[in-house]
Formats: C-alpha cells, structure tokens, sequence
C-alpha cells in the first residue's frame, strides 16, 4: 500500500472518528449569559479528543493496512 493510500485511509478513519467523539462529554452550561443559545456547551475538550482521535485512528490504519497488506481482506473481488 502506497503513502497516498495510507495517508486516505487515515483521514477517513480520523474524521469517521472524530465525529463519533465529538458529543461525548459534552455538558451544558449552567450559568446562562444573555443573548447565550441555552444548548451551547460549558467545555468542549476539543484539543483532547483530537488527540485521542488521532491516537486511535493511528492504530486503527496501521490494522486496516496490516489487514490489506497480508491480504486477509481484500479491496477488490
């Protein structure tokens, strides 16, 4: 599998990701200030999850191209 295949990969599975994390810990706020939407967020951790995204989405590509590679799935019939 080439770099550019890899690197496809990775994106689909980090943004596949990304929006499966993205409303996890997500509380709203308390103290409402005027002109505030009352489903807005206190603290979104979003600097956390990227990480953590893309901590798992690394794994994940290196399984999928591992899978790929070794032909234990294959991508055409």
């Amino acid at each position: 599998m080439s770099f550019f295949e890899s690197f496809v990969v990775y994106v689909v599975v980090w943004w596949i990701l990304f929006f499966i994390f993205l409303p996890i810990g997500i509380k709203k706020s308390s103290n409402l200030i005027p002109g505030q939407d009352s489903g807005a967020p206190e603290k979104t951790f979003l600097w956390k999850k990227i990480f953590v995204v893309s901590l798992i989405a690394l794994a994940l590509t290196f399984i999928i191209i591992y899978l790929i590679d070794n032909k234990i799935v294959s991508i055409i019939n």
